[in-house]
């Protein structure tokens, strides 16, 4: 662990100006903005997949610039998902289970909202519900992540171009003056996707996809490829946004292994993640101005990578994968980055930071 330790220090050096008087990387022109999340994704976790690839180059290792984020919550030294997707999305710690909402009951314009105003194309794309914790982070503002139907609302509000995922059940299930939450979203011009199919026949938004009745299903029940189609296709329909994009996509399932402590399935939703993330950076390689962020908003089952036998002075006795808690730990977690101006995502900061970095990048008025 020290050893990891000192080598993480090591590269935060490398990958920052050696003091104040040092001049910073130039600064480049962003119009367009790719955040990945894994979430529930510790630095255990990525390391896991190098491992599971025989240390071959993975996504994780394109990163051009790293960085190490606090995910503590603002009631609380250990995070959920609500209050570090907020973070993330509207730049200010709440408290756990509230979604872009402050405790005082200030809801901020997330960094979706912002970039929507300005003209940008705006997409969601998860392996979860998407009324779920992170997603909802980025256009709904609510007291408790389990306000369902107020999430919902929400959503048809804001209007995303693509938002991607599941969650057809709660659309379904919930009453309204037009039937159906699902009926009120397709009477206000979205335009419903029930199979990602559906979806990569579609050349304009506003879209809702919603391919499963509850979350989509892991990896291990499907094939590995769902992210990167959904965002290669979401990325050629706002091809011709002159103005640029945001992007968020999250992987959802790493969370849900992590908590039930399976390193099979983890390492199965760690490669879709990687997938995502080498379709985002290769996009970023051929259209200028891209950036691209790699992150967590938190860690689960406080893994760690351990040696077959505790004699860790034997030859190669195996690595295995071991974990203290079924829940999240207050671990920092890892910042990779990539493209347009990535040298700002460097360092040690608040995951708040994050948002305040997007935000100084890609929009006009800075907040």
């Amino acid at each position: 662990m020290k050893r990891i330790l000192i080598a993480l220090s090591l590269a935060a050096m490398i990958m920052m100006p050696a003091s104040a008087k040092d001049k910073a990387p130039k600064s480049e022109k962003v119009n367009k903005v790719i955040l990945l999340i894994g979430d529930g994704m510790g630095l255990a976790a990525t390391a896991a997949w190098m491992v599971d690839q025989n240390y071959a180059p993975t996504a994780f290792d394109r990163a051009q610039f790293v960085g190490i984020s606090k995910t503590y919550s603002k009631n609380s030294r250990v995070t959920d998902s609500a209050a570090s997707g907020t973070a993330m999305g509207v730049g200010f710690k709440t408290n756990n289970s509230m979604l872009g909402m402050l405790p005082d009951g200030t809801k901020p314009e997330s960094i979706a909202e912002a970039a929507k105003k300005e003209g940008k194309s705006i997409g969601i794309i998860v392996t979860s519900n998407v009324l779920d914790a992170t997603p909802g982070a980025f256009y709904a503002h609510t007291e408790s992540r389990g306000n369902g139907r107020e999430i919902e609302e929400c959503l048809i509000e804001f209007q995303p171009d693509v938002i991607l995922g599941g969650g057809l059940a709660a659309f379904q299930n919930e009453k309204c003056d037009e039937g159906t939450m699902l009926d009120k979203a397709i009477a206000s011009g979205m335009t419903l996707a029930r199979t990602p199919e559906e979806f990569y026949a579609m050349d304009k938004g506003p879209v809702l996809g919603l391919f499963a009745e509850g979350n989509y299903p892991m990896v291990i029940d499907r094939d590995s490829d769902f992210l990167a189609d959904c965002l290669n296709h979401t990325l050629d329909m706002f091809e011709s946004n002159k103005k640029g994009f945001f992007i968020m996509v999250e992987g959802s399932h790493i969370d849900h292994a992590a908590h039930a402590n399976n390193t099979e399935q983890l390492l199965f939703e760690m490669e879709e993640f990687d997938k995502a993330i080498n379709a985002a950076m290769d996009y970023a390689d051929t259209h200028k101005g891209t950036l691209v962020i790699v992150t967590a908003d938190h860690e689960t089952g406080g893994a760690s990578l351990v040696s077959g036998n505790k004699d860790f002075h034997m030859g190669d006795s195996g690595i295995g994968v071991k974990y203290s808690t079924t829940g999240h730990t207050g671990s920092p977690v890892m910042i990779y980055s990539y493209g347009a101006s990535a040298w700002k995502l460097s360092g040690v900061m608040e995951n708040t930071d994050i948002n305040k970095k997007m935000r100084e990048v890609l929009l006009k008025a800075k907040k």
